[in-house]
């Protein structure tokens, strides 16, 4: 999970007392405010058997939009900027490279309140009161799954701002599987440039530049959905691609599938890949898992956090004969979470 909104500023008048009343609401204001609101503080983040402590610098101005500087406070230096749609990663030349760590910003789609109400079907909303998080009053609410096909979540946000500073993932009704929180956090009017500089030495670190695409509203690409035989409830395919392999010997399709909050991404491909070295079956590392198979000459592997049974259910399912066939003879693994 990657996405963006462009709304206004909270609307004044809005009250706490509204917004206790209706938790759908309160969800879409949160995910508007982690985009456009100005904060900067220390993040934890906990999964599995991973603990990472960074500072975040998340400004907003309505001339030039969003810009985010992460920088990672334990283990290896590790520094990300974000300006607009492009991506710019500093990390140990010896590092794989990795282009995401988890922010407020990163945890949502682009929620507006129609989006809320689409999502609805699949999920459950429910207020769940008043906590201080890092100095601050906040309120709560559960994202709370409707079936087995998805996780939940809890999610606390500043009271004043709306800005999210507590989330949990949380798999079979209670059992947390990740969690990113504000140890400290304020949210000053107005942030200089020099918050959003590098301090690190770029000659020291390898350099990985990348633009990702402008988000768009939540589409479903029912054609592509025929590929794919039995979807689990809500899921559509709303992103289909092909491009080349790692190793530039061929190509490899890329369909991402969402119940407009969740993701999950399919890749299918023809290998020349001996069954012993491909990988198959199931990998878990904290919320994320996958599944890989072989179809004759086809390699589908499934990857999101989602359920363990969802990713098998789709990996099954996948229509191996539309696969694109390309000559490629590296075993493809699902990416490794950084």
């Amino acid at each position: 999970m990657r996405y963006r909104a462009a709304l206004g500023l909270l609307a004044a008048g809005w009250s706490l007392a509204a917004t206790a009343a209706d938790p759908a609401d309160w969800l879409a204001k949160m995910s508007e405010a982690a985009r456009t609101q100005n904060y900067q503080g220390v993040i934890v983040y906990q999964t599995h058997d991973r603990l990472e402590t960074m500072r975040v610098v998340h400004r907003y101005r309505k001339q030039d939009g969003e810009v985010e500087r992460v920088q990672t406070l334990t283990g290896a230096p590790r520094e990300i900027l974000k300006k607009g749609n492009e991506v710019i990663c500093l990390l140990p030349k010896d590092r794989k490279v990795t282009l995401e760590l988890p922010t407020p910003k990163a945890l949502f789609p682009g929620l507006t309140p129609e989006r809320v109400a689409q999502i609805s079907r699949y999920y459950d909303f429910r207020d769940i009161g008043e906590a201080r998080i890092a100095g601050r009053k906040c309120r709560g609410i559960t994202i709370a799954p409707r079936d087995q096909y998805r996780y939940g979540y809890e999610i606390w946000a500043d009271a004043e701002t709306a800005v999210p500073v507590k989330v949990n993932l949380i798999a079979g009704g209670n059992h947390l599987l990740e969690q990113l929180m504000f140890t400290e956090i304020e949210f000053p009017k107005a942030i200089p440039d020099s918050a959003l500089k590098t301090e690190l030495d770029p000659s020291k670190f390898q350099k990985v530049t990348r633009v990702v695409p402008e988000p768009q509203p939540f589409a479903v690409d029912t054609q592509a959905d025929q590929q794919i035989a039995n979807l689990p409830p809500g899921y559509h395919v709303s992103m289909r691609e092909v491009r080349p392999t790692a190793d530039g010997q061929g190509i490899v399709e890329h369909m991402l599938l969402s119940d407009g909050l969740s993701a999950i991404s399919v890749f299918t491909a023809r290998r020349r890949v001996p069954s012993q070295t491909a990988f198959q079956g199931f990998s878990q590392i904290g919320a994320l898992n996958a599944y890989g198979r072989i179809s004759g000459t086809v390699h589908i592997t499934v990857v999101g956090e989602a359920p363990s049974e969802t990713v098998r259910q789709i990996g099954e399912s996948v229509q191996a004969a539309d696969a694109p066939a390309i000559d490629a003879t590296a075993p493809a693994a699902p990416p490794e979470p950084h």
